[in-house]
């Protein structure tokens, strides 16, 4: 076999530290890292300084990276040099705890004006007590995974007895103890280091397709900034003179 190195980065959306969400991505990249020539590292946004987007327009306006200096940039370049991630978030009511909308929010410039996460995989997991809402929030982490490239797996974990069709009551040790949770966590880190090492091989190859198939998220080829003009709070092309 042809050895393909890789990184994988795991993201824990969760402003719990050492909790379940975090335990839960952990053990995901335990899996990943066994694979021969898998790279592997661990951020969780509890520790971290992350504010949310003003909208104040100027990464738009200036076609640069957020203008706010916090913990988000680090995040961003993190994601950017990973070959695959694993997004991990717990459930909060019906949805995905808010660090995750936080984060995303302050994307746009990498978004709008940068190839940075074109065909980067990601795996995406949830963790919850009672075992609703897991489905809405991995729905919330698609907005991710699908902005950075594209979702190849999907899993969650109960971290109460509700797994087991009792009373809730949390489990003895956390998310470990659902088995069938966890079996679905080891799945998606093995999906995402299948489909990452096929990628990273063709792209190493040289048999991913040419550059003017290259687009950003939105669709959209960046041009140099000398050839547009700013115009109503939207970047168009310069005429010809």
């Amino acid at each position: 076999m042809i050895p393909v190195n890789i990184k994988v980065l795991g993201i824990s959306m969760t402003p719990v530290k050492g909790g379940n969400c975090d335990t839960m991505v952990q053990q995901a990249l335990n899996t990943a890292g066994q694979v021969p020539g898998v790279e592997t590292e661990f951020i969780t946004l509890a520790d971290k300084k992350i504010a949310m987007c003003r909208h104040c327009q100027w990464c738009i306006e200036n076609r640069s990276p957020c203008k706010i200096e916090d913990d988000a940039h680090m995040v961003f370049d993190k994601m950017i040099a990973s070959d695959g991630m694993i997004l991990g978030a717990p459930v909060w009511n019906v949805g995905a705890a808010p660090l995750m909308h936080i984060l995303i929010s302050r994307w746009r410039y990498h978004q709008f004006f940068t190839y940075n996460f074109r065909n980067k995989v990601s795996g995406l997991l949830s963790v919850g007590f009672l075992g609703m809402g897991m489905e809405r929030a991995l729905e919330d982490l698609e907005v991710v995974g699908r902005g950075a490239g594209f979702v190849v797996a999907r899993g969650w974990v109960v971290a109460s007895t509700a797994a087991f069709g009792q009373r809730p009551a949390y489990l003895e040790h956390g998310v470990l103890d659902d088995k069938s949770g966890m079996a679905r966590v080891h799945q998606v880190a093995v999906k995402v280091v299948e489909i990452t090492r096929m990628i990273r091989y063709a792209r190493d190859a040289g048999v991913t397709l040419p550059q003017e198939y290259t687009t950003t998220f939105r669709g959209t080829r960046v041009k140099e900034k000398d050839k547009m003009v700013f115009v109503d709070g939207v970047w168009r092309e310069k005429e010809e003179e």
